[in-house]
């Protein structure tokens, strides 16, 4: 047994003599942080020289081998140039082939690995996006320990592979493999697919290729695993109804166990019936079998919500990751739902009603994943964490616990009003990295149409109080596009952000930096909005282009990030649309449409061609309905 020395992100290491266990090995602190050193030195080749003409440490394929070599060695594995895993064999030219191949080993630690023969039923959780996405969503983890506390079942993972790695599968013939055993994907009894944004709809078609199973749900018989979904994507189900076996609208932690129940019994039983046991799942709360929608016809699905929210949030696992990923903390669920009535939002719809976690419960979380974790940064997360009713008492106990220890507390989502006072004082002996706010739009008249209740007065006042204590970022989140919006509500925008930039100014500095992102406006499904129409992408382009100019004389300290309106034309496609658009996600995904959410890889040209292919007019789908008009998405209730 070796001890943690050091500090670090990968190994808890906040006192000396803790050690933490990966799958099958004790690795050391220091092993892994040369490890993520080395990786990083991976992707700069640029050799650095020591005074004497010598390399201080690997560079380039060098490091790489390097780096592959300490990874596979602490997990338990033989860096020889080739490993045998327990059904898909992978070598070390393959890894050192690709980009990250630590998205591909797992034997992180906390990761949870089975005896797959004493297993009654395997779940594959599968993200359809990298690794670094996939490991960023708090669901995913939910369900990973929801799962694993089942004695005879074992979730495990798997994510969509980058476009090299894809390459070299398909050429040699190598199906999807899940991190923690490296079984086979199609070998476990349930993929569960998290739909959170409508273009991953092309990389749930990939998983499944890979994976050589049916696209289908029509095409996959008595020997294909069961495909379900859930995700906010769910709230219409309509656009992948056709590859996917079985939808849990709304929340899944307690449906999944209904669900797994339900399979294990048919599995029991020996039946062989795919049909009957689509029926069976179909009486789950919250269930959708698209296959049974004719037979099933005028019947609502209600939307599943957790009553017991403690329960499920009660954590014991928290993954470590070995390479940085994009939200690289830990993640504490504070409260689901939303007080707010933002008449643009989602989300709101998809986690009514409110409930809220006891400020006990949450610190007790955060001392357990603390002491599993080497993590530095802790995030209270909700859609609107501010809100929480005890959010400064529970904020005080955290900073008075941890500061000492260089723990830093998170709060995204935050709203003016909430810290004004006292809580303001606790932010201001907190480490100082960012603010971030959302006002949405820039006039009070446009925020108050879309119900974003926000006094600038207060936002004025807390950036300044923010500003004296040391913060030096504000993020601010903006939505164009939005119904009665005109060109003064644009330089509104402008307005204010400069006002909020110039604060700084106050104190003898100069002006703050603002990160300011803007989006575009979309008419979701159980909105308020769901009937207006979709502005179009030339149309949003325009306004993107009047926003650039009138900002031009403050891009030193105020950077505008502009969502592609091409994405967007496709986004609010799916989100509106029915089933006739599955044959268009298909096309897509043939013609090679992959990672479409990623700017580098979104090929809008594919989209065009499929949707001319199948003869889609875009009107139908993104032009304002009258309350008369059938909707998609009618036969979901939210329950709002």
């Amino acid at each position: 047994m070796q001890t943690n020395t050091g500090r670090g992100r990968l190994a808890a290491c906040f006192a000396a003599g803790h050690v933490f266990r990966a799958q099958r090995a004790w690795i050391p602190t220091v092993l892994l942080r040369k490890a993520k050193q080395w990786g990083e030195q991976a992707e700069k080749p640029e050799r650095r020289l020591s005074s004497q003409g010598k390399d201080k440490r690997p560079c380039g394929k060098q490091a790489q081998d390097r780096t592959l070599t300490i990874l596979l060695s602490a997990t338990g594995t033989r860096a020889t140039k080739q490993w045998r895993c327990m059904a898909v064999e992978l070598t070390k030219e393959l890894l050192l082939s690709v980009r990250k191949p630590a998205r591909y080993i797992g034997g992180e630690v906390n990761s949870i690995k089975k005896d797959l023969s004493k297993m009654f039923l395997k779940v594959c959780l599968c993200f359809p996006d990298v690794y670094e996405i996939g490991m960023s969503h708090l669901g995913l983890r939910i369900l990973y320990d929801i799962i694993n506390k089942q004695e005879d079942c074992c979730a495990e993972r798997a994510f969509c592979p980058w476009i090299d790695m894809e390459e070299k599968m398909r050429a040699e013939h190598i199906p999807l493999w899940t991190l923690e055993s490296r079984e086979p994907v199609k070998d476990f009894d349930i993929l569960g697919f998290s739909l959170q944004y409508e273009l991953s709809y092309t990389n749930v078609l990939n998983i499944l290729s890979l994976s050589n199973i049916p696209l289908r749900s029509s095409e996959r018989d008595e020997n294909s695993p069961l495909i379900i979904a859930g995700g906010f994507s769910c709230l219409n189900p309509e656009p992948m109804a056709e590859f996917i076996d079985c939808f849990i609208i709304g929340e899944a932690e307690e449906a999944i166990i209904e669900l797994m129940d339900i399979v294990r019994d048919h599995k029991k039983s020996g039946s062989r019936d795919r049909q009957a046991l689509l029926k069976r799942l179909a009486r789950i709360q919250g269930a959708y079998v698209p296959s049974l929608k004719k037979e099933n016809s005028g019947l609502k699905i209600s939307k599943r919500v957790v009553r017991d929210i403690e329960k499920v949030l009660d954590l014991d696992t928290w993954i470590v990751p070995f390479i940085e990923i994009v939200h690289d903390r830990v993640g504490i669920e504070i409260m689901r739902g939303c007080p707010n009535s933002c008449s643009f939002c989602q989300a709101r719809a998809s986690f009514f009603p409110l409930r809220v976690l006891r400020p006990e419960k949450i610190l007790e979380t955060v001392r357990k994943l603390y002491s599993r974790t080497g993590y530095e940064t802790f995030s209270l997360l909700s859609l609107s964490s501010s809100d929480h009713p005890c959010l400064t008492e529970m904020v005080k106990a955290l900073v008075d616990e941890f500061k000492e220890k260089g723990v830093s507390i998170s709060l995204p989502s935050l709203r003016a009003k909430n810290l004004v006072g006292e809580l303001s004082g606790i932010l201001a002996d907190m480490r100082k990295t960012s603010l971030t706010f959302a006002p949405e739009a820039g006039s009070e008249r446009l925020r108050r149409s879309i119900h974003k209740n926000i006094d600038i007065d207060e936002l004025t006042e807390v950036s300044r109080q923010a500003f004296k204590s040391g913060y030096r970022l504000l993020k601010l989140y903006f939505m164009i596009g939005l119904p009665t919006e005109t060109n003064e509500d644009l330089d509104q925008i402008r307005d204010l952000c400069v006002k909020l930039s110039n604060i700084k100014k106050e104190t003898g500095h100069r002006p703050a930096m603002l990160n300011v992102a803007i989006s575009n406006f979309i008419p979701k499904p159980h909105t308020p909005f769901e009937w207006e129409r979709v502005v179009s992408y030339d149309e949003l382009l325009a306004k993107q282009e009047y926003l650039k100019n009138i900002f031009r004389g403050y891009r030193g300290h105020i950077h505008l990030k502009f969502h592609d309106a091409r994405m967007s034309f496709i986004e609010a496609l799916f989100s509106r649309g029915d089933s006739r658009l599955s044959g268009v996600i298909l096309s897509a995904f043939q013609k090679g449409a992959r990672f479409d959410a990623w700017d580098e890889l979104f090929n809008f040209s594919l989209w065009q061609q499929a949707l001319t292919d199948n003869c889609i007019d875009t009107s139908v789908y993104l032009s304002a309905k009258d309350l008369s008009d059938r909707r998609a998405w009618g036969f979901i209730d939210v329950g709002i």
